[in-house]
């Protein structure tokens, strides 16, 4: 019994799912059910990261890639797990879990696109179990237990309890493709093939440098060295290959945007709370010497900040500035933290100063609308909020804040709407429908915004989130 469940768990946990493309109704597939149902599960079990700088990194080289193939973005689903271990699977429907424990070990957004790829790849191409029919007869809830547990003692008493009795085999061949897929899918996407392989390599050298933790997605992805090497001979085949305008195509990579996710990401850790052991962890030395010490100082801003000491974030952001007045990002993160110190005047005028360096600049545009709301300015509040969503409509913060305003200006259905986006990009679907029938409930029914809160309630109940 202990090895079938090892096996089942290492497969799901392989990424591999049955996919059929959904349109824009109700109707769901057997794969799309089980996913739902396993999510609902992981909703109440798993800690998610939520912190729109993490996710939208992640959903940004999903999506592109998702789009790039033709397939329906809408089906898909990108979700970041506050998870120590490496970990990164798929599950039936199209839903995707990355484990920030992951993400602390890449080096950029080409290695997530790899990743990603990777596990889009396994839903694309059908490799889910053989014997579908006994899949789906297993008990979700059970299957989640075992997987969020760990495979631990209790998980699998679980297990034993449920009678779980099924034989699964995986498949080398599947892997194979799906790292073919993956990398084809990069190059379509505008991603250096590469990057996958760079994925592979800083796993391989995890494991050798910590022997006694061997990573997660390393002991459910079997064979990982010959694969790399695989990868390395496409890799290779390719540049050879390749015209000079594909690659011109290719997406450059950003250190320092992806240092921002990563000094996030560092903020949640409880045992780096010294500047020494943060830019160790966020690699200060492998980025550009010409403006090492800026950015070091604008990371360790951003590290603070997110931590909640914001008094040293903003000595951070105030020497970054003396070396570079010219980044809107430094003033908005500025803004923010003297917002939070309740210094209001020098809050407004760091906002103002990123917006004349860019005006859409989304950060900015919360900040001052927060300012306004706060000193009964509501029409300029709803102004400067409804445009910081046009630039990040997923943005937390801003979906509540204008739900807030909206309030405080009688508009109860444009309340209950942006309460209901807040919830459910909060990971609340339950919550967010709750919202979304009240706004339904309150709106006329030729108004733009009914189809639109109807359109709303129709994704959440076939997609689950």
């Amino acid at each position: 019994m202990k090895s079938y469940l090892l096996i089942f768990s290492a497969i799901l946990l392989f990424g591999c799912a049955v996919y059929t493309p959904v349109k824009k109704t109700e109707n769901t597939t057997p794969s799309k059910e089980m996913g739902k149902s396993f999510v609902s599960e992981a909703l109440q079990h798993y800690q998610f990261i939520k912190d729109p700088e993490v996710v939208n990194m992640v959903n940004r080289a999903g999506y592109r890639i998702v789009r790039a193939i033709g397939s329906n973005p809408e089906s898909y689903h990108f979700l970041v797990v506050h998870e120590a271990q490496p970990n990164a699977f798929a599950i039936p429907g199209g839903y995707i879990f990355v484990f920030d424990g992951l993400l602390l070990q890449l080096k950029g957004e080409d290695e997530i696109a790899g990743v990603l790829a990777h596990e889009i790849a396994h839903i694309e191409r059908n490799h889910f179990f053989k014997d579908a029919k006994k899949v789906a007869a297993l008990d979700i809830a059970t299957i989640a237990a075992i997987l969020l547990g760990g495979g631990g003692i209790a998980a699998t008493t679980i297990a034993s309890a449920a009678n779980i009795d099924v034989r699964l085999q995986f498949s080398r061949e599947n892997e194979s493709e799906a790292d073919s897929y993956g990398l084809r899918y990069l190059q379509t996407a505008g991603y250096p093939p590469g990057g996958l392989l760079d994925f592979f390599d800083n796993l391989l050298r995890y494991e050798r440098f910590n022997p006694q933790s061997v990573p997660a997605y390393m002991s459910t992805h079997p064979d990982l060295a010959s694969r790399r090497d695989i990868v390395a001979n496409f890799v290779s085949r390719e540049a050879m290959q390749a015209s000079p305008d594909l690659l011109k195509k290719t997406i450059e990579p950003d250190r320092v945007g992806w240092g921002r996710v990563q000094a996030v990401l560092i903020s949640y850790d409880q045992k780096r709370k010294e500047e020494s052991s943060i830019l160790q962890a966020l690699g200060i030395d492998e980025m550009p010497a010409e403006a090492r010490e800026e950015v070091k100082d604008y990371l360790l801003g951003v590290t603070y900040m997110k931590e909640g000491r914001f008094n040293e974030a903003i000595s951070k952001y105030l020497s970054a500035i003396e070396r570079n007045r010219e980044n809107p990002v430094y003033y908005a993160d500025l803004a923010f933290s003297y917002l939070k110190l309740q210094d209001l005047s020098r809050a407004r005028e760091a906002a103002l100063q990123s917006l004349r360096l860019k005006a859409d600049h989304a950060p900015a545009h919360v900040i001052l609308g927060i300012l306004d709301q706060d000193s009964g300015n509501l029409s300029e509040a709803i102004n400067h909020l409804e445009e910081a969503l046009r630039t990040e409509p997923e943005d937390l913060t801003t979906n509540f804040h204008l739900a807030m305003a909206y309030r405080k200006s009688g508009d109860t259905v444009r309340e209950a709407f942006y309460s209901a986006r807040y919830l459910r990009i909060n990971l609340n679907p339950e919550g967010a429908l709750g919202e979304l029938n009240r706004a339904k409930g309150l709106a006329a029914e030729n108004n733009p915004l009914y189809f639109r809160i109807s359109e709303e309630i129709q994704e959440i109940r076939r997609e689950g989130l």
